[in-house]
């Protein structure tokens, strides 16, 4: 076992080194690209997104015959709701800071005259991925910036001897009710260095690694969130009362 995961890790490490190696040439003519600091156009990055965990603040400015703010935390529940006086419950999630503020806008006017209301994502919920199924740790990592599948698997201890490195699935939650589904090679992006064939995570994805290749992957990602209802709702992190409604599949990949 011991000397299958230092292969493995040496495949792996060799897989990041190669198209280095590669596409080396001369210091002299090497082009210097600004990294993701104040040169990047940050107008072009999607704007963050509420999830359910959240801690959002709604500041409703100051108050009659006050000059001080008022202001309100709040914590979006895993129904992905808050409650807003006196509208009641809100839908927080999937909107961003200022598509909320508009909402809250909207349905505060039925109550008073021209409401004010500034949302600010003041604490976000926990960035994990979780990975299971033929891994040697299983369990709930912390996701860093731009980490791959590949990385989250290797910081669950790595592939089983008898995983389907071919097989790999992706689960990722894109909407309240629906799933979007990709299939990974990821035993030919180690054997052959096609890192490609591995793929960025965002948090609260699933990484599920089977015994053996998946045949219809409708039919098992139905029996997969069959199964695993009880530990989606109470366990894993992002996907609590989660019912599945529709299922996308990746073009080219499953």
């Amino acid at each position: 076992m011991i000397r299958s995961l230092a292969r493995w890790s040496f495949l792996f490490v060799l897989a990041c080194l190669a198209p280095a190696a590669a596409f080396a040439v001369p210091l002299s003519q090497q082009v210097v690209i600004p990294g993701d600091s104040v040169d990047m156009d940050w107008s072009r990055v999607p704007e963050y997104r509420i999830v359910p965990g959240d801690l959002i603040t709604l500041n409703f400015g100051p108050q009659e015959n006050s000059t001080i703010d008022l202001y309100k935390p709040l914590r979006v529940r895993p129904d992905g709701r808050i409650s807003v006086f006196p509208v009641g419950d809100v839908v927080a999630a999937g909107h961003t800071a200022r598509e909320l503020e508009g909402v809250l806008v909207d349905l505060l006017a039925a109550e008073f005259k021209n409401p004010r209301v500034t949302v600010e994502v003041s604490e976000i919920a926990g960035n994990q991925v979780h990975v299971m199924g033929r891994v040697k740790s299983p369990g709930s990592y912390p996701v860093s910036p731009f980490m791959t599948t590949l990385q989250a698997i290797a910081r669950a201890g790595g592939f089983e001897d008898d995983a389907a490195r071919n097989s790999v699935i992706v689960f990722h939650r894109n909407g309240a009710r629906t799933v979007l589904v990709t299939r990974l090679r990821l035993g030919d992006g180690i054997k052959f260095h096609e890192l490609a064939l591995d793929q960025p995570l965002s948090r609260f994805d699933i990484v599920y690694v089977p015994r053996s290749a998946i045949g219809n992957l409708n039919v098992f990602t139905q029996q997969f969130f069959a199964a695993q209802a009880p530990t989606l709702n109470t366990i894993l992190l992002g996907w609590e009362l989660f019912n599945l409604d529709r299922v996308f599949f990746v073009p080219g990949i499953h």
